[in-house]
C-alpha cells in the first residue's frame, strides 16, 4: 500500500552559515596561532596576511613570489602575479602549498556549499557589474578577499595573460593543485573560476599557456 509521508515528518535541519562559528575572527586556530594574522614568506621578505576558515589556514591575498611569472597589475603587490600550471606547482612559501581541488570543495563547503561560495569569498569592492544595478561584489565574510584580475574574456583562448588586451573588474582564476595531466595532448589541471556576476564558483579545465593567480593554504 501506498502511503505519503505526513507534515510531520522529520527532516534534515537547514545549513546555516555563520561566520562567528565558521571563521571567527577572533581566537586561535589548530595550529596554535590568531584566526587571523600574517606572515614572511621567507624566500623574499613579503607579508601576506591569512585567514582562518574552518579548519583551513588559507593566504587573505594573491601570492606574489616572482618567479618570473607576470604581475596581475600594474603593481605586482595589488593583486599578486599570475603563473602557468607548471610555474604554480611549486611556487607557494615553505609551510604552505597549492591548494588541491579536494581542499578547495572542503573550502567552499565550510562557506555554505559551492552555489553561494563565490558570493562569501570576494571582496566587498573592486568588482564590476555587468550591467548596472547587478549584483557584483561579495560580502567577504570569512576575509578571504578575493578580488577580479585582468584576464582576457574568451574562452577560445583559455584567459591566456596578455597586457595589452587584458580587462579588469569581472573574473578571478585561481590554480588548484591537481596534478598536471598531458593525456589531452598538452599539460592541464584544474582552476577555480569566480565571476562577477556569479554567487557560485566553478572549478574547470585550464592548460599549460592560462595564466591565474595562486591562494596557497597551510600544510
Amino acid at each position: 500500500m501506498l502511503c505519503s509521508c505526513s507534515e510531520d515528518s522529520p527532516s534534515e535541519p537547514k545549513y546555516v552559515f555563520d561566520a562567528n562559528v565558521v571563521c571567527p575572527a577572533e581566537g586561535t586556530n589548530a595550529y596554535g596561532e590568531p584566526n587571523r594574522g600574517s606572515f614572511t614568506d621567507e624566500r623574499d621578505g613579503q607579508v601576506y596576511k591569512y585567514t582562518t576558515i574552518g579548519n583551513q589556514v588559507w593566504m587573505a591575498e594573491n601570492l606574489n613570489f616572482d618567479n618570473g611569472s607576470p604581475c596581475a597589475k600594474e603593481s605586482c603587490s595589488e593583486k599578486g602575479r599570475e603563473y602557468t600550471p607548471m610555474d604554480a606547482q611549486n611556487a607557494c612559501p615553505n609551510g604552505w602549498h597549492l591548494p588541491t581541488e579536494i581542499e578547495w570543495n572542503i573550502l567552499f563547503d565550510n562557506v555554505g556549499g559551492i552555489d553561494i561560495a563565490a558570493a562569501r569569498l570576494k571582496a566587498t569592492e573592486g568588482w564590476t557589474p555587468l550591467n548596472p544595478g547587478q549584483a557584483s561584489n561579495g560580502t567577504d565574510d570569512c576575509g578571504f578577499s578575493l578580488y577580479p584580475i585582468p584576464v582576457i574574456d574568451n574562452f577560445v583562448n583559455h584567459f591566456k595573460y596578455t597586457p595589452d588586451k587584458a580587462i579588469d573588474g569581472y573574473i578571478a582564476l585561481v590554480w588548484t593543485g591537481n596534478p598536471l595531466d598531458s593525456t589531452l595532448g598538452s599539460p592541464s589541471t584544474y582552476g577555480v573560476l569566480f565571476e562577477t556576476q556569479k554567487n557560485s564558483a566553478l572549478i574547470y579545465r585550464y592548460y599549460h599557456k592560462d595564466y591565474q593567480s595562486i591562494r596557497c593554504v597551510k600544510d
